[in-house]
């Protein structure tokens, strides 16, 4: 990309040759701007092939269902929820005992959403209540920090059997190397209860046929969810699959509604499609790492580029994510750049 490759306009006018570090900002938002020109759909498909074709890659209330679509919307945008206050003596609540099996990122992150008591109200407010948390001691420094932090309710095993003897729903968060070992184990001990346990695999290569078979849990209880750590924070959305409001569960969609929201997928073609743009939370992250370096390498301190990076992505991500249902608002987003502004030419 050269100075003479610009809009006539901006390199002539707004931009004299003089103005390096003017020059050094567009090459900076213009590269950002091509790296998200090139995940557009031909990359998102890249992705989903990746995803539906080697099964050892690892990936790190108000329900809506289009009759056309495979997709079920169940979530709350973080522009529109409001914290309620629920008085839970007044409600009927279902309680549940949670089981996480492995504790590594996406359990700790889960298992902290459902623990934390700021989150009480709107579990409250989806008609349930957290009795207990029981995770396995691996990985340590994770469950250590769980019960540290949530002692009155986390309770560390070193069993997976404890953990399913102790639990409703059950999490499987381990390696995708792991899960036929650990589910034939338990198999074979007997631990699964088919009447009480639901089964909810966070294992990217899971498929819902194949852990039914090595479980002998009914369809109806056996779901695959994906999420990112935001979840621990009421923010995000997961994916689970398949729809837990089809088959009448009682109680899933429910609480990943209290925790933030999620979409459901009727069959795996859908949630690998949708699992694609989860693959892009590490490339954001490196964008924001390089423009904050850039701003320090133009003399902005480590501190104020940090911050300044961080707020303004934030800013730009919320804009995006209210109103969010309507499929209409990116493109009203981008017809609303300035005309001749510098975001609306770096996009052209």
């Amino acid at each position: 990309l050269k100075h003479k490759s610009l809009p006539h306009k901006l390199s002539q006018r707004t931009m004299p040759h003089n103005c390096h570090h003017r020059c050094y900002f567009i090459l900076l938002v213009a590269i950002a701007s091509l790296f998200f020109t090139f995940v557009d759909a031909f990359q998102l498909s890249s992705i989903k092939t990746i995803i539906c074709s080697n099964p050892s890659t690892s990936l790190h209330p108000t329900t809506t269902h289009d009759p056309n679509s495979d997709i079920i919307f169940s979530y709350q945008t973080m522009s529109t929820s409001k914290k309620l206050k629920v008085n839970s003596d007044d409600v009927k609540l279902q309680t549940i005992r949670a089981g996480f099996i492995g504790c590594g990122t996406i359990a700790f992150s889960i298992a902290s959403g459902l623990a934390n008591p700021d989150h009480k109200t709107y579990l409250t407010e989806n008609g349930l209540s957290i009795s207990s948390i029981s995770v396995t001691r691996r990985s340590e420094p994770k469950s250590s920090m769980l019960k540290e932090k949530y002692a009155n309710v986390v309770t560390v095993y070193e069993d997976a059997e404890d953990v399913l003897k102790n639990s409703d729903v059950v999490f499987l968060c381990v390696l995708p190397q792991h899960v036929d070992s650990m589910l034939s184990e338990l198999k074979e001990k007997g631990a699964w209860r088919k009447d009480e346990h639901t089964l909810v695999s966070l294992v990217s290569t899971s498929k819902v046929d194949d852990l039914v078979q090595k479980t002998h849990l009914p369809s109806a209880s056996v779901f695959k969810m994906i999420c990112l750590p935001p979840i621990a924070k009421r923010q995000g959305c997961a994916l689970l699959q398949p729809p837990a409001s089809k088959s009448e569960h009682p109680y899933l969609k429910p609480m990943l509604d209290a925790l933030g929201g999620c979409v459901e997928c009727a069959n795996d073609d859908i949630m690998s499609a949708l699992m694609a743009p989860t693959c892009l939370m590490g490339p954001m992250y490196g964008i924001m790492m390089n423009n904050r370096d850039w701003l320090v390498n133009q003399g902005v301190s480590p501190e104020d580029a940090s911050y300044f990076v961080g707020r303004t992505y934030l800013a730009i991500v919320q804009d995006g994510e209210r109103d969010c249902r309507d499929p209409h608002r990116f493109d009203e987003l981008v017809a609303e750049q300035t005309p001749g502004g510098l975001n609306e030419q770096v996009r052209r």
